[in-house]
């Protein structure tokens, strides 16, 4: 896909806007909340994943969320306005939480399968084929299912500074490579606003975490991610195998998957319920005692595995070869880590 000048320069204003965006109204919500009190994490809640000190804003997500209003705006020829249907609900399903602490996990989860029931309606994000093709309405429902599981996948990886964002970030750019490779120019101008949006928080939040992305920041970052990786690889026109977004996204996949294993099967306790064994948090607590350098580790980690299927994103064999060998070194870790410390998983 060749750019015109004027598509460069259109590009770089999206991306630069939006980074400004984000930054200033996150520079903005630091401010107020250590004046007013509000949309504070505070340093005396008690909670198994905890890794912070002080009381610190959780409201980053507004930042992106505003910035990917602009993007939209700002793009319409590309997406229509009824894209704010579904980033709307599931934004609030993360954001009430952020602001209140005013919404069940049952009623959050409600917001988020309305927004994906939306997107699947008003954009026809629907997977229906995974390698086999699907019935459309088998399809509409694994979807669902899908577009879930991702929001909540994003949430449950952001445990430390930088670590959802960058981990979405490093996904994003290899969307953007692909979608460029295969000219789908509306993923591609998705990808780079919400780049631009992200990277503004994140020079607030990493490394010294002045504000944290919260539950809307996290669920709206998740929905974006399945969405765009739904749309470019159900298009047949484009070629990209169903499972390149399997791999890019192997990390946040197999950490839901896997914690719900150790958590019904393995301790008998409830999926939902939080712990503090999650991958990161054993890299944290063993390896690195850094809250910031634990995030660079796991960027590290990822990035063969997000990268490397820009070069295979028409080869399944080889996508599913690489998730594959992540599985088995995420794995190897793990169980190293807890050998090693002693931990009993039961």
């Amino acid at each position: 896909m060749k750019m015109p000048k004027y598509e460069i320069v259109y590009f770089c204003e999206v991306f630069f806007l939006s980074l400004i965006i984000a930054f200033v109204v996150d520079s903005f919500i630091i401010r107020y909340a250590q004046k007013s009190g509000l949309l504070l994490d505070r340093d005396s809640s008690i909670k198994p994943q905890k890794m912070h000190y002080g009381d610190i804003p959780r409201a980053g997500g507004i930042g992106i969320f505003l910035a990917l209003c602009f993007i939209i705006f700002f793009g319409l020829k590309y997406f229509n306005l009824l894209l704010f249907i579904p980033i709307c609900l599931v934004f609030l399903s993360g954001v009430l939480e952020d602001i209140k602490n005013s919404l069940s996990p049952k009623q959050r989860l409600l917001l988020q399968v309305l927004a994906s029931i939306s997107a699947i309606y008003f954009f026809d994000c629907v997977i229906t084929d995974i390698g086999l093709s699907l019935p459309y309405y088998i399809g509409v429902i694994f979807s669902v299912f899908c577009i879930v599981g991702i929001i909540n996948a994003i949430n449950i990886i952001d445990g430390f500074n930088g670590l959802a964002g960058g981990f979405s970030i490093l996904a994003l750019l290899s969307i953007t490579f692909v979608s460029y490779i295969v000219g789908d120019i509306k993923i591609f101008y998705i990808c780079i606003g919400l780049i631009g949006g992200i990277l503004g928080f994140l020079l607030l939040n990493f490394p010294k975490g002045r504000i944290f992305l919260g539950d809307g920041g996290a669920y709206l970052v998740g929905f974006i991610l399945a969405f765009l990786l739904i749309l470019l690889t159900q298009n047949k026109d484009n070629g990209v195998s169903p499972w390149y977004g399997i791999c890019i996204m192997i990390y946040p996949i197999f950490e839901v998957l896997f914690s719900i294993y150790r958590k019904k099967i393995i301790r008998s306790m409830s999926a939902m319920e939080p712990d503090s064994i999650h991958f990161h948090m054993l890299i944290y607590k063993r390896i690195t005692r850094s809250n910031y350098k634990t995030s660079i580790l796991i960027w590290i980690l990822n990035i063969p595995f997000i990268f490397l299927p820009i070069l295979f994103f028409d080869n399944t064999f080889m996508l599913i070869a690489i998730s594959i060998v992540f599985i088995f070194i995420y794995l190897f870790i793990y169980f190293r880590i807890i050998k090693f410390a002693g931990i009993k998983l039961l």
